[in-house]
């Protein structure tokens, strides 16, 4: 009996009691309660505080700007990492019932110890001009928008752009400008450069809303937020403010299932109608009125997610940078000194346009999709929509085409088209490490690039025999990962009390059946003797 009972307390205690012992704790541990549970809201408060978090620049210098704008192939050469440490933290919280509202302040400081050893911010760079293929873009919509009367036949794309070309190839300093450009990291990145056909253009638009019959045709045409001012960078007004977006997540307080997940993005439970298309995943669907899900908010930040993370589900991330909802899917078991983490990873048919759900994420693809003969979407006539690619002009207001470093999983001819890209998955994913119990991420890196669309066009002299396509400009991996000493104190607390149970049961489990064995040897010794005796 007492080997018996060794046996049944082991397994209840090892599958039963403790099971959901450690379920009750871990989801008390994890409770965002200022009050009751202070050390984990101050670090959800200021999580770079805990973990250090880096963006690291990586751009792709232009070798032979001249060659290119006589139609020769591109050739680009990486200049990186300028590793800026991220100081993070949720200002203006609100707490109502299980609903949090924050805003997220970040700040950027350039570390040199993680930056390559040349990397300093008055470094030159040269790069493709993205104000001037922004402004091509937006003088085409411009075009598209305005409409001229009868007794004015004048083509508004062509006036503006020769106007444009003539100024930006002239002698006034001021409107001096060309395809490529040669700023420091600093200016392409925060504190922003001002480009000579940005400022012509913006003259140049005043100016005509002045006059008496152009005046009231452009007067409600709109200049996207990131050059309004006449100058441009990548995270213009982003360093050290709140204006990163202001979030309402679930705290999890009745649901855990549903911990950290997003529930507005700048006081929107969807994202804005410009955005993104409406597509559904089948023409049956978009029959029956039913949209896609491209303006869906699903998931979390990347950083945490429910406790208890199973394999077998995709993992949803939210990313502003990406204007979109991301699912991960597990890729391997990834051992961190001891602690056992699943590694999430995207994969290609995230980005891919034979992945019917994305369908909503290619513009204008409506007037090219076609319907097969098993009621799926044809892309084949959508030669705009590249795998491996996402147009985010909805989204930023300018032409800007995010993909995966170096064009990871995106068409071959599209990474044959330039020297100097080598893809590789190991460098160039995004992937988190998550550690299931909990659901932290302690590695966890965001990697996107940067690029815009260059296209020849007859009226600028600069553009008039480049090769079509998609040109990079710079890479960027976000990425944090828990220090050496954390990542014990957190074997501590996971690995060792299990460790500790496993070992007890195993002794228990073991004790009661040697109890029994040597019982019942013993029972057979005693009944062979009885039977010679």
């Amino acid at each position: 009996m007492f080997g018996l009972l060794l046996i049944g307390s082991g397994v209840l205690l090892k599958w039963g009691l403790f099971d959901g012992i450690v379920r009750s704790m871990v989801t008390d541990q994890l409770q965002l309660n200022p009050q009751e549970n202070k050390e984990i809201w101050d670090t959800w408060v200021e999580p770079s505080s805990e973990i250090p978090v880096y963006m690291k620049f990586t751009f792709f210098n232009v070798t032979n700007p001249d060659e290119i704008k006589k139609g020769e192939k591109p050739s680009v050469q990486e200049v990186g990492p300028f590793a800026y440490r991220e100081t993070r933290r949720k200002e203006g919280i609100q707490i109502v019932e299980d609903e949090i509202q924050y805003g997220s302040y970040i700040a950027y400081d350039l570390d040199p110890s993680a930056s390559c050893s040349e990397c300093t911010e008055d470094m030159q760079i040269t790069v493709i001009n993205p104000a001037l293929v922004g402004i091509v873009a937006m003088v085409k919509i411009i075009a598209e928008q305005v409409e001229l009367p009868p007794e004015l036949p004048i083509d508004i794309e062509q006036f503006i752009l020769e106007a444009l070309n003539e100024e930006i190839t002239g002698t006034n300093e001021t409107y001096i400008d060309d395809l490529f450009v040669t700023q420091t990291a600093n200016e392409l990145i925060f504190e922003g450069y001002r480009p000579g056909c940005l400022n012509y253009l913006l003259a140049l638009l005043d100016f005509l809303k002045t006059d008496p019959v152009f005046g009231p045709l452009i007067g409600d045409v709109e200049i996207p937020a990131i050059i309004a001012d006449g100058s441009f960078a990548f995270f213009k007004g982003k360093n050290g403010t709140a204006d990163n977006g202001w979030y309402k997540i679930n705290s999890g307080l009745y649901d855990m299932t549903q911990y950290q997940h997003i529930l507005e993005y700048n006081g929107n439970p969807k994202l804005p109608d410009n955005w993104w298309g409406d597509l559904p995943k089948t023409p049956s669907a978009n029959r029956s009125g039913l949209t896609g899900m491209c303006h869906d908010l699903a998931g979390t930040d990347g950083t945490q997610y429910p406790p208890f993370v199973p394999k077998d589900q995709d993992l949803w991330l939210f990313s502003s940078d990406l204007c979109r909802s991301i699912y991960l899917s597990y890729q391997e078991d990834v051992d961190m000194d001891g602690v056992e983490t699943y590694q999430f990873r995207v994969k290609p048919e995230v980005l891919e346009f034979t992945n019917p759900e994305n369908a909503c994420y290619c513009p204008g693809v409506e007037e090219c999709i076609k319907v097969d003969e098993n009621d799926e979407w044809d892309f084949s006539d959508c030669t705009h929509c590249h795998d491996g690619m996402l147009d985010l002009t909805g989204c930023q207001g300018a032409p800007v085409i995010i993909s995966l470093p170096h064009f990871l999983n995106a068409q071959k001819d599209m990474i044959e088209s330039i020297d100097g890209l080598s893809p590789n998955a190991d460098l160039h994913t995004t992937y988190l490490n998550i550690e299931p119990m909990t659901g932290v991420a302690l590695d966890a890196h965001k990697r996107i690039q940067v690029n815009v669309p260059m296209q020849p066009n007859q009226y600028l002299d600069c553009l008039n025999d480049v090769r079509e396509g998609v040109f990079p400009v710079v890479w960027v991996d976000e990425g944090a990962s828990i220090g050496e000493d954390d990542l014990k104190e957190l074997k501590a607390q996971l690995v060792t009390p299990f460790l500790g149970v496993d070992i007890g049961v195993g002794f228990m489990i073991g004790l009661g059946g040697l109890i029994l064995v040597v019982l019942a040897v013993m029972e057979t010794c005693c009944s062979c003797g009885k039977k010679k005796s």
